[in-house]
């Protein structure tokens, strides 16, 4: 019996060390940092995809700094981001290239992309705003944007510009993005709803799948 008990103690032992072995061996640590600099703007991100939805984000352009909040909240994607940008000409070039350092700094984090869910699509209501998004975690950058803002500008950038930082990002990040606003009067609230759908969807595609941890999601065996 005594032996009998000893056994099971080693075999519980050794079955334990592979499952400390194997946990470390599919253990993701998905950060990383970025810089951009160029004539136009100077800006770091750093980002942990795996975090609490921590944010730090400092860039001459107030209402976009509550987008970015709303984003790294929303996705519980840490981020902390220093931005300089030409403003005095317009926030064109601020917000694009946030889009292509935001983006850029996620497909850093995520690299061969193992175990991810890939896949999530919401609609996401703020107040009389519906927005839908859908997010393919794919290789291969593509955005599809169907909204409409009636206000030329919004917290004091162009309207038109917003399109743009979407743009960049999914380029940048190298995921298939469709966003589409059903209905809304508040300019404020749709593009707001655009930010924090895009959110969700990240959060959601990003998650590690526990049950294929060491899978890459795609027949092809790699996601490019």
């Amino acid at each position: 019996m005594e032996l009998y008990t000893l056994i099971l103690r080693i075999l519980i032992n050794i079955k334990i060390i592979e499952l400390k072995k194997m946990n470390k061996k599919f253990k993701q640590t998905r950060t990383a940092s970025i810089t951009r600099k160029t004539k136009e703007t100077h800006i770091s991100v750093d980002v942990n995809v795996d975090g609490k939805g921590k944010y730090d984000i400092i860039s001459p352009l107030p209402f976009m700094n509550h987008m970015l909040e709303q984003l790294s909240k929303h996705s519980l994607i840490d981020m902390k981001i220093k931005c300089k940008g030409d403003i005095e000409i317009d926030a064109h070039h601020t917000v694009e290239d946030l889009g292509w350092s935001i983006g850029g700094a996620i497909n850093k984090a995520i690299e061969k992309r193992i175990g991810i869910n890939r896949y999530y699509s919401i609609s996401l209501p703020m107040d009389e705003a519906l927005t839908i998004c859908s997010v393919d975690i794919s290789g291969r950058p593509w955005l599809e944007w169907r909204v409409i803002l009636q206000n030329a500008k919004i917290g004091g950038i162009e309207s038109e510009v917003f399109r743009e930082f979407f743009q960049a990002f999914s380029q940048a990040a190298k995921l298939t993005l469709h966003i589409e606003n059903k209905y809304g009067s508040n300019s404020h609230h749709i593009i707001e709803s655009c930010f924090k759908a895009l959110a969700i969807c990240l959060k959601n595609s990003l998650t590690i799948d526990k049950e294929n941890v060491d899978i890459i999601p795609s027949t092809k065996g790699k996601i490019d």
